[in-house]
């Protein structure tokens, strides 16, 4: 009797194994992704670069948005040196319907010149056709300049 309940326990274990292993995704790894949150509690989900990258030209950024932070589909994405200031401009564009709140993915490609300094940030800002300061709203990613 005990015998053929640890041979039901093996079965089972290695059944669950099976089952487990089947169920991965496969293809493997997924790219991970940071999620930040804006000023006014907007998530937003990097894939690329992630915080502390070491960056070359030209960038590619690229993550999801909710569509309303584009207009006609496009945003700006800065790159500014460690001051802030402003080293270089280019417009993401998302994929599928930009007219929604819903999560859109977005990429977009900006070449620059490497600042003086080391680090800085790739800024995400929201499209404001408006020029309406009350609805100005962004993400900073912090980077760093230079080959890995």
């Amino acid at each position: 009797m005990r015998s053929r309940g640890l041979l039901l326990l093996v079965v089972v274990a290695i059944a669950g194994g099976a089952a487990y292993w089947y169920l991965q995704p496969k293809g493997g790894p997924t790219p991970a992704t940071t999620e930040y949150t804006s000023k006014h509690g907007v998530s937003i989900t990097v894939n690329a670069p992630k915080a502390g990258d070491r960056v070359t030209s030209p960038l590619t950024v690229s993550g999801v948005v909710p569509g309303s932070w584009s207009f006609e589909a496009n945003f700006p994405v800065e790159i500014a040196d460690a001051n802030h200031k402003k080293v270089a401009e280019g417009y993401a564009t998302v994929k599928g319907d930009w007219m929604t709140t819903k999560p859109v993915q977005f990429t977009a490609t900006v070449p620059f010149d490497p600042p003086v300094t080391d680090d800085g940030f790739v800024v995400i800002r929201k499209a404001n056709a408006s020029g309406d300061q009350a609805t100005d709203d962004s993400i900073e990613v912090p980077i760093k300049f230079g080959p890995g």
